[in-house]
């Protein structure tokens, strides 16, 4: 039997918003050791968002190369129950990510990976989750 809960975040809410109604705080990090993948972190209703390697790219002439040009990208974020909208400071398009309460862990998901989740799927082993509260 599936049931969607679209009431789940609210436990959540109340903790990451840590009293004040317009602000969420936390940092997001891939919940698996990882070689690459991206760290978000959310303040004062503002998100960074930034992506990290291992790998080193290297041009034909040896010199280093940016791996994520425009990263760190900082910007508005919105949130509408469990649904977050980005509104990035360049202008550039973001799009949403949604927050599930899930074992005991706050997660920040993509679409597909909440919708997967939420029919009965195993979270993703790297999905992003909530690695401090600042609130």
């Amino acid at each position: 039997m599936n049931v969607r809960l679209h009431g789940v975040t609210l436990g959540v809410t109340a903790l990451l918003l840590g009293g004040c109604a317009s602000h969420l705080e936390g940092v997001f990090e891939p919940a698996c050791i990882a070689y690459e993948g991206d760290r978000i972190k959310l303040g004062s209703g503002r998100f960074e968002w930034d992506r990290f390697t291992d790998a080193i790219p290297i041009d034909e002439d040896g010199n280093r190369l940016d791996p994520f040009p425009g990263y760190p990208k900082t910007g508005q974020v919105v949130q509408e129950e469990e649904r977050l909208t980005w509104n990035a400071d360049d202008g550039s398009a973001i799009g949403e990510r949604y927050l599930l309460d899930y074992r005991g862990r706050t997660y920040l998901l993509t679409w597909e990976q909440n919708e997967a989740v939420l029919d009965g799927e195993e979270m993703p082993a790297c999905a992003l989750v909530l690695v401090n509260d600042d609130g």
